[in-house]
């Protein structure tokens, strides 16, 4: 009886045994694809992440160049704010900043345009400026209207606005010489005495600024070859040599050197126009 209970039990441990050895063999088969689905998860995350590693620098890469994008246009928008005499308000968007500087852009170009600024010939200096002097040859003290520039006959003289010519002709009666008389926009006119007598522009012609308008010479009352240069409003004589160094970056200096003229009431007016331009 103890044989058949002992053979029993080495039965029962042997088929114990080998369940166990058949379950660990399942077991291990099993560990071994989970381990391999990991691994492939692992390969698939790491494929991931790298992606999205070169696609964050890429990202970054554009991100930067766009800050150095829109560095470059804020000192655009800067420089152009500067030579237009604007005074930036970081409370403004970009979009705002350069709305204003186009209209104030729009705006000094059409003032430029339309009233006399910048040199009108190639002179060798100022031989009398304007206001009270001695008369050269009345020897009288008198007013001055205008300023005297030095230049050798037959140097080209231009339009420092657009306008229409009012007088262009021999004045004999003024001490003038040849005369030609621009009447601009706005109630400006300009005068040039003393020219050549060349019929270069005739009464009643439109000009644009810049457009050839005679020659210097020495006719009329005149102690040698010059250029007599005058600025009115509304016949009010005013100092040419604050419009011939007018430009955009000296823009409102004007303002405050010719208070003569209404310059709030123009600005206004061509603020009107240069929005019906948009």
């Amino acid at each position: 009886m103890l044989h058949q209970l002992i053979k029993r039990v080495v039965l029962y441990v042997a088929l114990f045994l080998v369940v166990i050895f058949v379950f660990g063999l399942f077991y291990i088969d099993y560990l071994e694809t989970k381990t391999n689905d990991l691994n492939t998860k692992k390969e698939e995350l790491l494929s991931i992440n790298s992606k999205l590693t070169s696609q964050n620098e890429d990202m970054q890469s554009k991100i930067k160049a766009s800050n150095e994008e829109f560095a470059a246009i804020e000192d655009k928008i800067a420089d152009l704010e500067d030579q237009l005499g604007l005074n930036p308000d970081n409370n403004v968007s970009i979009d705002e900043r350069i709305d204003n500087a186009m209209l104030t852009g729009l705006e000094q170009q059409l003032m430029f345009s339309q009233i006399p600024n910048g040199k009108v010939i190639d002179d060798n200096g100022v031989s009398a400026s304007f206001g009270w002097r001695t008369h050269p040859i009345l020897n009288r003290k008198e007013f001055h209207p205008g300023i005297d520039l030095r230049a050798d006959i037959g140097t080209p003289i231009y339009a420092p606005a657009d306008g229409v010519i009012e007088y262009a002709g021999y004045n004999a009666t003024s001490g003038f010489g040849y005369l030609v008389i621009i009447e601009h926009n706005f109630g400006f006119k300009t005068r040039f005495a003393h020219m050549s007598r060349k019929d270069v522009v005739k009464e009643g012609q439109f000009i644009k600024k810049g457009d050839l308008i005679g020659y210097s010479g020495n006719t009329g009352m005149s102690t040698g070859p010059h250029l007599h240069y005058e600025v009115r409003f509304v016949q009010r004589a005013l100092d040419p040599t604050n419009f011939m160094n007018w430009n955009n970056k000296n823009y409102e200096e004007i303002f405050k050197k010719e208070q003569r003229v209404s310059w709030q009431s123009l600005i206004k007016t061509l603020g009107a126009l240069t929005l019906k331009q948009q």
